[in-house]
């Protein structure tokens, strides 16, 4: 049988294919890995919305005497972190903090029957502060007692107090805070019944 082969041609499963050298397929390959430009691509910038906070609510009153609570509605109209500065004015003072869910009478907080979400029985920091954690839309109570003074226990003061509170809302990405998104009800002073 005469010799039917190509010059150059190798046969390949009964077919005949020339031989390509890694340059050749090189050069084709080339010009396909660089398309477009000779520069690299941007780089992608995928940004991640931050928490934005707001200073929401503000209120101030004096005459705060000792053996006192205080009571302030906080309504919260949306899903949120609150956080609150509580000063007074003078540095012995024992000032108690308490914030939760549940609408209490002084009975109810004297006899230590109310449930919170932060209690803070203290002297010291001043100012207090607190951080809740995330918080659905609903109606919460501040809680402030001027502790008297208790010899015995050595704690409280005689002092006769003035009272700034500043409230913030954090709300979290893809919700937005909304005017009255959290406000303070009046300062209810809760008093001993005579």
């Amino acid at each position: 049988m005469p010799d039917t082969r190509i010059p150059g041609m190798q046969p390949s499963r009964g077919r005949w294919r020339r031989p390509f050298s890694l340059a050749a397929l090189l050069a084709l390959a080339g010009p396909l890995l660089s398309c477009g430009s000779d520069t690299p691509a941007e780089p992608i910038v995928v940004i991640t919305p931050q928490p934005v906070r707001g200073v929401i609510a503000q209120t101030s009153f004096d005459n705060f005497e000792t053996f006192l609570w205080v009571a302030i509605e906080v309504k919260v109209s949306q899903k949120g972190v609150v956080d609150a500065a509580v000063d007074w004015t003078f540095d012995d003072t024992w000032m108690y903090v308490y914030f939760g869910q549940q609408k209490c009478d002084r009975a109810t907080l004297t006899a230590g029957k109310c449930s919170f979400l932060i209690r803070s029985e203290t002297q010291k920091p001043k100012p207090r502060t607190f951080t809740t954690g995330m918080l659905d839309p609903g109606t919460y109570y501040l809680y402030l007692y001027n502790v008297p003074r208790d010899l015995l226990l050595h704690i409280g003061s005689d002092n006769t107090e003035s009272v700034s509170l500043q409230l913030g809302l954090t709300i979290y990405p893809f919700t937005s805070a909304g005017p009255g998104a959290l406000q303070l009800g009046p300062v209810q002073p809760l008093a001993p019944r005579l």
